[in-house]
Formats: structure tokens, C-alpha cells, sequence
């Protein structure tokens, strides 16, 4: 199920960006925002975290949108109907597991943020308004939203633990 989730937003919102480039047929310059996003990864986590407060997330919508991702409230609510002993998070070993999960997950959508902005700017540039505010759109809804989910997911963990 989660997979599923996954692979629906990732096809839905990856089509303008490869559509963009395919269009533009320009990949010398694709490759250079890929490696720019790369490099991107390099920032240390800590100085994107807007928060350790839950309540920041929570006031920013995180809790809606929650429910529509990967180990969200919908994908929990079925795996429980058919597992009721699931839990994803049961002890000290699988809390220190997720959190290495949400780091993982939270680099992922940094890299593709920093790669949908800079397509979007290059659509822009190009005079490709509507496809570059396309690329935008999806940009908060594939990488925004699930970064700041992230950012809570670590904030709620780190409140847990002390």
C-alpha cells in the first residue's frame, strides 16, 4: 500500500518536469541542476529544520496532508484492519530505525526541491510560464509538504525521547 501511494505521486508529479525537458530537448543543462542537487544534499540537516516545536508543522497544515503519504494515517488505518498488532514504531531500536528513515525520506524531497526549483526558474526563463508554474505547484505538493512532514516527524520523535 505505501508503495502504491509512493508511486502515484511520483508519476503525477514528476510528468510536467520530464515533460519540461523532453520538450525543451536541453539535457546538458538538465544535468547540471541534477548535479547542482546533488551537491544540494551536502547542507547539513539541522540548518533546514525550521522548528523542534510540533506545533509550527501542525499550524502549517502537516496533519492534513499526513494522511495522503507513505505510512500515513490512511495507509496505517489499513494496515491495522488487516494487522492490528502493527505499530510502526514499537521501542527504542525501531523509533532510532524510523528516524534514519525520515533523514532518508527528507533527503530525497531535498534533492528533487532543489531540482523541480531550478527547472521551474529554467521553464520560466524560457518563457514556459505555464509549465514552469506547473512545475512549481507540484514542487509544494511532491517536496515541500512531505519535507515539512519530515521536519515534524523528527521534531515529535525528538520531544519522545527526552
Amino acid at each position: 500500500m505505501n508503495q502504491a501511494i509512493n508511486f502515484f505521486w511520483t508519476i503525477i508529479c514528476f510528468i510536467p518536469v520530464i515533460g519540461f525537458w523532453v520538450g525543451i530537448n536541453d539535457m546538458r543543462t538538465c544535468c547540471l541542476f541534477i548535479g547542482i542537487s546533488v551537491v544540494s544534499l551536502l547542507l547539513p540537516a539541522r540548518i533546514l529544520q525550521l522548528s523542534d516545536k510540533p506545533g509550527l508543522y501542525e499550524r502549517l497544515g502537516v496533519k492534513f496532508f499526513r494522511k495522503f503519504v507513505q505510512n500515513g494515517e490512511l495507509v496505517n488505518r489499513f494496515i491495522k484492519k488487516n494487522a492490528p498488532q502493527y505499530a510502526l514504531i514499537r521501542n527504542k531500536s525501531t523509533a532510532a530505525n524510523y528516524m534514519r528513515t525520515v533523514a532518508m525520506y527528507e533527503r530525497y524531497h531535498l534533492l528533487c526541491f532543489v531540482f523541480f526549483l531550478l527547472t521551474a526558474g529554467y521553464a520560466i526563463i524560457t518563457t514556459h510560464y505555464a509549465m514552469g508554474a506547473s512545475i512549481l505547484g507540484f514542487n509544494v505538493i511532491y517536496n515541500i509538504c512531505p519535507l515539512l512532514l519530515q521536519q515534524y516527524n523528527r521534531s515529535r520523535l525528538l520531544k519522545l525521547s527526552r
